[in-house]
């Protein structure tokens, strides 16, 4: 074979493989830049980072989820001829929260109230606390009752970050016994209303802006429904009592009462001293301007658990307003 012939046969093995390459090159897919994806990707989960820590501690209790555990009897506490009550406990983001329940007899199933109590210390709170009283005369006209201890209360878990004060957390142990209630047989998980005194009811008010399962509420007393005001009222008068240094971020109840949907019954003493009297009053206005359907009632001479009235007036303005829009 000549050389040119070889020359000619070398070209063409070239010339052949430099097309094979230039076509394999054409159709090969487009390579990512992974530096621009990883930027991408840490972008965009940055902005979910920064929404979730930028929701507020209202906006918080609204999106997140609550169990519905079951409502266990622990002791039977007594049998009279309206009701039955127990010591009950539930489980609230794991833990063991207890609770008062009174059932009233026959079948029902039954609307359901869900009382809130004020401030106790930790160290004497006895399961009831707050609440017993005015639990006895609804289970009598037919509604079963559920008093929350909260966590640190009474035998309930703490969640290891204290239980003095004005935990805006409590509303979580409500929201999660709200879940389990229809668990229990005899209640009517459509109809459920709340009633809080004191800080139950600031505590009632978070409750209602995070779940339209409330019907309506009754607030006795409520503390402000400005955290800052408790944080400086109590802080003064209460050494013992004295609020978590700081503030939650946006657990102010009174910047988040357009979430509210129950119609609320608002009442207040005016000689109170252990809250003031013009929190309940604010609450009200704003309340109205908000459109919400609020009715409000002052007593004069009263203080904060309205000793004087002997609670006729009051525990049967109460009554009627749960029958209104429960029964």
């Amino acid at each position: 074979m000549s050389k040119r012939v070889k020359f000619l046969i070398a070209v063409g093995i070239f010339l052949a493989a430099v097309l094979i390459s230039l076509v394999l090159l054409w159709f090969r897919p487009p390579v990512k830049n992974n530096s621009t994806s990883s930027s991408s990707k840490i972008t965009n989960e940055t902005k979910v980072n920064n929404n979730t820590g930028s929701l507020s501690f209202i906006e918080s209790l609204r999106q997140r989820d609550y169990e519905a555990s079951q409502i266990k009897i622990e002791e039977t506490l007594s049998n009279n001829s309206s009701y039955s009550s127990y010591t009950v406990f539930y489980l609230s983001d794991g833990l063991k929260i207890y609770a008062r329940m009174n059932i009233p007899l026959g079948d029902g199933p039954f609307p359901v109230i869900l009382l809130n109590h004020g401030y106790f210390n930790t160290m004497s709170f006895t399961s009831g606390d707050g609440t017993q009283a005015m639990a006895d005369i609804l289970a009598r006209n037919g509604y079963l009752t559920l008093a929350s201890d909260y966590r640190g209360f009474g035998k309930s878990e703490n969640d290891g970050q204290g239980s003095r004060g004005h935990r805006p957390e409590y509303a979580i142990d409500v929201l999660n016994l709200i879940a389990s209630v229809k668990n229990l047989e005899k209640a009517n998980a459509e109809k459920i209303g709340m009633w809080g005194h004191s800080m139950g009811g600031e505590v009632a008010l978070r409750v209602a802006e995070a779940t339209d399962k409330v019907e309506a509420v009754v607030l006795w007393a409520p503390t402000s429904a400005r955290s800052e005001d408790n944080l400086r009222f109590y802080s003064r008068r209460h050494t013992s009592a004295t609020p978590n240094q700081q503030v939650s971020d946006g657990s102010s109840p009174i910047d988040y009462l357009h979430y509210i949907q129950a119609p609320i019954s608002l009442h207040q003493g005016l000689s109170d001293t252990e809250v003031n009297p013009e929190w309940s009053k604010q609450l009200s206005e704003a309340l109205a301007k908000e459109g919400k359907i609020v009715e409000y009632f002052e007593y004069e001479g009263q203080d904060h658990n309205f000793r004087n009235l002997g609670w006729d007036v009051i525990s049967k303005r109460t009554v009627e307003f749960f029958n209104k829009y429960l029964k």
